[in-house]
C-alpha cells in the first residue's frame, strides 16, 4: 500500500519456517524477516539437506478483470533433495540489500502455513530427501483488490 514492492524487479526469495517451534503468524509483529527468523524469537528456520532460501523466478503482475483485482505470481519453487526438519510454513519476501546479512529490513509479502487457503494448505509437511514443490495457487501469490 505504501508502494514498497516492485514485484517485477526486487529479489523476492523463499524461506522455510520449521515447526521445531511452534509458530503462528501475526501480522502485527511479523512484519521482516528478521522478525521470524535470523534472530527473530517467534520461529525457526528450516534445517536439513538441500534447503536454501530460493529466489522467485518469472514473477509476473497481471489484472484479473473477473475478480477485479491486480495478481503477483511466479514460477512453482522445487527444493531439491529436501530432508530434515517439517515444514510448518512459508514465508514470501523482499530481499533488501542483495543479500542475507539484513533480514531486519526484508519485509514479508505473504506467510503460507496450515491455515492458509490453495495450494500451500498441506502444510506442516514433512520432508524425507526427495523433491518438495511449493506449487503456489492459481489465483497468484498475492492478490490486491
Amino acid at each position: 500500500m505504501e508502494a514498497q514492492f516492485d514485484f517485477l524487479n526486487d529479489t523476492l526469495k523463499v524461506a522455510l519456517v520449521s515447526d521445531n517451534t511452534a509458530y503462528s503468524f501475526s501480522p502485527d509483529t511479523d512484519t521482516f524477516v528478521g522478525d521470524v527468523l535470523d534472530g527473530g524469537t517467534t520461529a525457526e528456520e528450516f534445517q536439513g539437506t538441500g534447503y536454501s532460501r530460493q529466489t522467485l523466478s518469472n514473477v509476473t503482475v497481471t489484472q484479473d478483470d473477473t475478480d477485479d483485482e491486480g495478481v503477483a505470481d511466479a514460477d512453482d519453487v522445487t527444493f531439491t533433495g529436501l530432508d530434515g526438519d517439517t515444514i510448518q510454513a512459508v514465508l514470501v519476501y523482499k530481499e533488501v540489500g542483495g543479500d542475507e546479512t539484513t533480514p531486519g529490513d526484508d519485509p514479508i509479502i505473504a506467510v503460507f502455513d496450515d491455515n492458509s487457503a490453495g495450494s500451500l494448505a498441506d502444510l506442516p509437511l514433512a520432508t524425507n530427501g526427495g523433491d518438495v514443490t511449493l506449487a503456489f495457487s492459481s489465483e497468484g501469490i498475492v492478490n490486491i483488490g
